[in-house]
Order: structure tokens, then C-alpha cells, then sequence
């Protein structure tokens, strides 16, 4: 199985946090829809050598483009193999980009799972965030999106915030189980360069959380996700029983994929690839026939790394047996003797032949995966 990722860089408005490649100007869309055509016809091997079950829009604001703009893309997509039909299609919607005429028009084209971006269900922090929804609009969203039919719904939360109390938080993931959703992401705010929050870090305007805020924060999340029937099946997500997000579990467990679109990733099962992060630039080589993307080919090393990254962040872990077919020698010593130490510090556990990060160290998994990653000189 193999899923394809469509990245449509438009919004209209940045993000204060958000260091994902987009653009505010909304005059090459035509130029862009043209591009996402071509470049599916240029991997015509791909759909000849894979069954596609998922199918994922993001950005970006997927929800700028028109459902005019976006059938021409599935109507593509369509000729491009005989039997087209993903079990899973995403879309990552902006909440006031939600209609009932939208949403309809979503339905018809096939879309079954939604993505939003609500981050936080105080007007405030929205604000501070430059999002340009409100809280209600978010509401109002969901309730449009259950009243067509999609139930398959995920939401994204912010918590960490430097102007976020304790109590705010416990409101906004109060308010998320009241939505009744099937999906909640909630990422830890990171300061990434080239934002508007790095420089307010820099300059002293915000300052980080300290550490036990946001182990209390992500210790309430968790506690009030499980207790409420969700499964923790990645560090960052949450879902109730038989709703995890298919398309990023492939991500997850090394499946292939296609990535489409400026700054659009792609992984064969032996090389990555990633295309230009720069819309004129990505449309003009697409269509002139250049060469759109960059690529590297994994080494042993780093298909261990990978896989320690990965694995990890998922409540299942890291199978065993896949990991003994990547190890070398070299490679095993150093494992062995990183997660005996990793074991005996509690960090790990060996669940059903897979290692697994222990559920009261999951707020430190990523400095788990640091210490397990083989570093060259």
C-alpha cells in the first residue's frame, strides 16, 4: 500500500508559529493546478507500481482552493490509474473555510476524513496566534462537517504556549472531548526560525514554559484523552478506536509514498525526495520539464535512525525484527548498549517483541530517540 501527499501552499493569512511552506498570494493557483497535473503525470510509475489507499491535502489551507479547483485534481489523479480509489482521503480545512455548500461539494469529490487547525478555543490566543477563526466558527465548523456526514474528523491543538495557563489549557481539551471528534493532534508550541514567535523569543517579548508546565500539561492531555476512550497510538495524537489517521500511520511504518506540490516530500522505500520550496520556482521546472526536487539515498544508517525516530513516537514501538534486518555489526553493538542503558533507566520496555517507550516517560520520548541516534563524526 502507498499514499499520496498534495502540499497547496495558499493562505491567507500567516500563522504566528507555523514555519510550513506557504504563500499569501493567491495568483498562481492556476499556474500551481497546472503543475500538481503535470508532476502526476511525470510519476505515471508510481500509480503503475502501487495501490494508493490514502490520499492526503496539506498545507498550507487546502480549504483556499475551490472544489472547481480541486476536482481538476482528482479528475487527474483519476486517469492516472485504472482503479483510483483511496479508502482514506484527508483534507486539512481552515475553520471558517467551512460551509455547507463546501462541505457538500467536499463529500461529492470523495473527501471522508478532515484535518482543522482549531489550536485553541480561546479568541485570545487565537488572536495572539493570527489565526482568523474564532472560537465559535470552529464549533460551527464541526457541526457542519457531522451534519454532511463526515464523522472521520481530527482537530489540532496547541498546548506549551508561553501566555497559556494550566486552567486554560484543561478548557480547551474539556472542549475538545465536549465536540465529540474522532481525532485530536496537540503539538507542543516549538519556536521555529523564521517565525514571528522565534523573534518575540529572541527578543525577550515570550519565553519558553518551563519543562514540569508542559509535563503537566501533556500528563493532563493524556490522562483525559484515555479516560475518554481515546488510545495515545503516536506522542502526538490521539484517536478513538479504529480512527488513526491511515495516512500518517504509513508515514510512521516506512510505507511508500508520493509527495506533490512545493516542498512536497516523497519516500520510495530507498531514497528520499523533496521538491523546491518555492512555488515559481517548482511550477516553472514542472512544466518546462526540469528537474523539481532534490533526493538522497538512505544509507544503512540512516534507515536505522529513521527507524528509531519513528518507531518510538508510536505507542506500538519499534518491531524487533524489522530492526535486526537493518543492523549491521557496527550497529548492533551500539544499539544493544544504548537501549540496555535505556531499559534500566525505565525509559524502555520490551512489549510483544517491540520496544517501546514506557508510558511515564513519554513526555521525554524525543530525548529518548536522541540518545538511541548513531551519530557519524
Amino acid at each position: 500500500m502507498a499514499g499520496i501527499y498534495i502540499h497547496v501552499p495558499f493562505c491567507y493569512s500567516r500563522c504566528s508559529y507555523c514555519d510550513f511552506y506557504k504563500t499569501t498570494d493567491q495568483s498562481l493557483k492556476h499556474e500551481y493546478i497546472k503543475a500538481i497535473c503535470k508532476e502526476i503525470e511525470l510519476n505515471s510509475q508510481f500509480f503503475l507500481n502501487n495501490v494508493v489507499n490514502t490520499l492526503y491535502f496539506g498545507g498550507g489551507t487546502p480549504s483556499t482552493l475551490s472544489c472547481n479547483e480541486l476536482a481538476i485534481i482528482f479528475e487527474k489523479l483519476k486517469k492516472s490509474s485504472d482503479n483510483f480509489s483511496p479508502a482514506e482521503i484527508t483534507m486539512e480545512v481552515n475553520p471558517d473555510d467551512v460551509t455547507d455548500a463546501y462541505v457538500e461539494e467536499l463529500v461529492v469529490l470523495g473527501v471522508n476524513r478532515i484535518s482543522m487547525g482549531i489550536q485553541s478555543f480561546s479568541d485570545d490566543h487565537l488572536r495572539k496566534m493570527n489565526r482568523r477563526h474564532n472560537s465559535s466558527q470552529a464549533i460551527d465548523a464541526i457541526r457542519i462537517l457531522k451534519s454532511h456526514g463526515i464523522k472521520n474528523i481530527s482537530i489540532d491543538l496547541i498546548y506549551g504556549l508561553p501566555y497559556m495557563s494550566f486552567d486554560q489549557w484543561k478548557s480547551n481539551v474539556q472542549k475538545a472531548l465536549d465536540l465529540d471528534v474522532a481525532h485530536v493532534s496537540a503539538y507542543h508550541l516549538t519556536f521555529e526560525k523564521g517565525t514571528p514567535y522565534y523573534d518575540y523569543l529572541k527578543k525577550g517579548i515570550f519565553k519558553e514554559i518551563e519543562e514540569d508546565d508542559s509535563v503537566r500539561q501533556f500528563d493532563y492531555l493524556v490522562k483525559e484523552m484515555e479516560q475518554n476512550g481515546f488510545i495515545n497510538y503516536e506522542i502526538s495524537n490521539f484517536c478513538k478506536p479504529f480512527s488513526q489517521s491511515h495516512h500518517n500511520s504509513n508515514y510512521w511504518t516506512g510505507e511508500k509514498y508520493l509527495g506533490l506540490g512545493p516542498s512536497a516530500h516523497s519516500f520510495d522505500g530507498n531514497k528520499r525526495l523533496w521538491n523546491f520550496c518555492d512555488l515559481q520556482k517548482y511550477c516553472a521546472f514542472v512544466q518546462n520539464g526540469g528537474v523539481y526536487f532534490e533526493e538522497e539515498e538512505l544509507t544503512r544508517i540512516d534507515r536505522y535512525n529513521e527507524l528509531v525516530m519513528l518507531g518510538l513516537r508510536t505507542k506500538e514501538g519499534i518491531d524487533v525484527n524489522r530492526l535486526k534486518a537493518i543492523l549491521n555489526t557496527e550497529l548492533n553493538v551500539y544499539f544493544q548498549d544504548e537501549i540496555r542503558n535505556q531499559i534500566e533507566h525505565g525509559n524502555i520496555q520490551i512489549v510483544d517483541n517491540y520496544y517501546r517507550v514506557t508510558d511515564d516517560k513519554r513526555f521525554i520520548t524525543d530525548r529518548i530517540i536522541s540518545e538511541l541516534f548513531y551519530i557519524t563524526d
